[in-house]
């Protein structure tokens, strides 16, 4: 390897590095981002909504440098030969990797609705008759049924991409 090479070796490797940190940063960025959001819910304080803002800018900013960091280092790798072109095979191994991960959260999403609805039950039945335990109760009946929806969701995306890779690995007809 000469010089020139170690050196791009080099700060491909610290790319790839900072571009990892970024991911990791991106989700607790989006995290504090609901939190946020969730708490201050109706509050129209000026500094609340610039900070609002300030976070969804900062997601959208690490987003496309998260992006323009990754894309440079898929084009450097491709430029040096250490990334084979583009194969159906290829394709086929990320859609599939993809469908493995959103099955996984299908499943794991799917158990939270009867734990939410169970909590539910429990709270209305130790016998607190007033107003705020009623209407949390109605909450988390409203988010069992949106993470129901939530499971229908990713199970669709689930059976799309089996559907779409068969067709293209030719273990099924086609879909359009």
């Amino acid at each position: 390897m000469t010089d020139s090479e170690i050196a791009a070796a080099s700060a491909i490797w610290a790319a790839e590095q900072v571009a990892g940190e970024l991911r990791e940063t991106y989700l607790a960025v989006a995290a504090a981002t609901v939190l946020l959001e969730r708490t201050s819910a109706g509050c129209a304080h000026p500094a609340i909504r610039q900070a609002r803002r300030s976070g969804e800018d900062a997601l959208d900013l690490a987003g496309d440098a998260e992006r323009q960091l990754s894309d440079g280092v898929r084009r450097l790798h491709a430029d040096a030969g250490h990334q084979e072109p583009a194969t159906i095979g290829g394709l086929i191994e990320v859609l599939d990797t993809a469908r493995d991960q959103l099955d996984a959260a299908a499943a794991r999403i799917g158990q939270l609705p009867a734990r939410i609805t169970t909590a539910g039950q429990r709270l209305l039945d130790a016998d607190r008759a007033d107003p705020a335990t009623e209407t949390a109760a109605g909450q988390w009946h409203r988010a069992a049924e949106q993470l129901d929806l939530m499971t229908e969701s990713l199970s669709a995306a689930v059976a799309a991409l089996a559907s779409y890779t068969g067709g293209l690995s030719g273990a099924e007809p086609a879909t359009t």
